[in-house]
């Protein structure tokens, strides 16, 4: 829904003069994800409280062996996301402060 679009967090990108911009939209979950293969290999949708299982995974999850011990230990684990402090947790983090649509448990 393009009226949905909200700016939430910007942060420095390691090319020169460049941010990153992160922005929120909400989605219609019953349809395709359609990806630029160019930029991503692979998208899903992931339920609240699949994201919220994420967020108790300690360490930078960036970092293979503590991504490798986070599924070792909860091999149910079906997502890892960024450490804190990274404009896409903070993003992350900003949907779960949100109050869940209806639809959602």
């Amino acid at each position: 829904d393009p009226q949905s679009i909200r700016y939430v967090k910007s942060q420095p990108w390691p090319f020169p003069q460049s941010t990153m911009l992160g922005f929120t939209a909400k989605a219609d979950h019953t349809q395709p994800l359609h990806i630029d293969t160019n930029e991503l290999v692979s998208a899903e949708w992931f339920h609240r409280s699949t994201v919220l299982q994420a967020t108790n995974v300690k360490g930078s999850t960036m970092q293979h062996d503590v991504a490798k011990a986070a599924l070792q230990q909860n091999p149910s684990l079906d997502l890892l996301i960024p450490p804190k402090g990274i404009i896409a947790r903070n993003l992350i983090d900003h949907w779960l402060s949100l109050s869940p649509p209806k639809h959602q448990t």
